[in-house]
């Protein structure tokens, strides 16, 4: 499609034929910069997106193998037999290599995404706003749950003053967090992080789930939506009681993605809403889908 500024530009230096040389000059660090950026980064999104198919069935195939990781170590467990422990552990790598494809994609996905924010990041925007959200979400499924999480954070805190973060997209932000939260205590907890940090940051998804439940239930959302973010919140209570050895035993949520979270469980960075202690997050939130399904 045209961009309007451009047509209009142009037919008025053809009436000042004697102008062309600054018209041109004018466009160029003036709207045409605006466009050209804003055309890049429409392409790095499209880009974005083919390398997002490309994660998403990555992800799938690591699901896969990771149910087949826990049947063969189910079936090797507890029992002398050489073949059987040999099967498991090459099911386990078959695991890891999956994950570690999946990740890989996911970065790749994020950078390609963080490119484009980069060129609107001067026209601001609800489209800005949109791809930093998915770049936020595609963070966290390299692993690198902390980054992600702190980006929704900012976006969260920034929707008080950016008009651009309407109700709408502060509510994906916000399960997009909680989500993030869920999966990074679970990683935590895996990993035998010490029992009050990965206690923090589940103690963060539940805040989030129960204030989207609220804030669902507050606009008369349909009662399905109210029981997904309540479910939600008691899968994270789960969390917490479940022993080491039952968590061990449950696959892991379908999205998410393998790795220590290191630096989730610190205190938070000064000035941030929604990760102070005890307290009620600050702005409504939704995510891609509903997570609870298939959890």
């Amino acid at each position: 499609m045209k961009n309007p500024r451009r047509t209009n530009l142009t037919r008025f230096a053809w009436t000042v034929w004697a102008l062309v040389p600054v018209g041109l000059l004018a466009f160029h660090f003036g709207p045409g910069q605006a466009a050209f950026r804003e055309d890049t980064a429409a392409r790095l999104v499209a880009r974005a997106d083919g390398l997002q198919q490309e994660a998403l069935a990555l992800q799938q195939a690591a699901y896969g193998a990771h149910l087949a990781a826990i049947e063969a170590r189910v079936a090797a467990f507890g029992k002398d037999d050489e073949s059987l422990r040999q099967a498991a552990l090459a099911a386990t790598a078959r695991e890891e290599e999956a994950y570690a494809q999946a990740g890989a994609a996911w970065r790749e996905t994020a950078d390609a995404l963080a490119e484009a924010q980069a060129c609107v990041d001067e026209v601001g925007g609800r489209v800005r706003e949109e791809i930093r959200l998915a770049k936020a979400r595609a963070l966290v499924r390299t692993g690198d749950v902390a980054a992600g999480a702190n980006e929704l954070e900012d976006m969260l805190f920034d929707a008080e003053e950016n008009t651009a973060i309407d109700a709408t997209l502060s509510l994906e932000a916000r399960e997009e967090l909680a989500t993030a939260y869920y999966y990074g205590a679970r990683l935590m907890r895996l990993a035998g992080k010490p029992a009050d940090e990965w206690r923090e940051v589940a103690g963060r998804a539940r805040q989030n789930f129960r204030y989207l439940a609220e804030d669902a239930r507050r606009r008369g959302a349909p009662g399905t939506e109210v029981a997904n973010h309540e479910k939600n919140g008691e899968l994270v209570l789960n969390l917490e009681q479940s022993s080491l050895d039952e968590l061990y035993a449950k696959p892991r949520p379908k999205d998410s993605p393998t790795g220590k979270c290191n630096g989730l469980g610190t205190q938070p960075r000064p000035g941030r809403k929604g990760r102070n202690n005890g307290d009620k997050p600050a702005k409504g939130a939704g995510m891609n889908g509903e997570i609870g399904n298939g959890w």
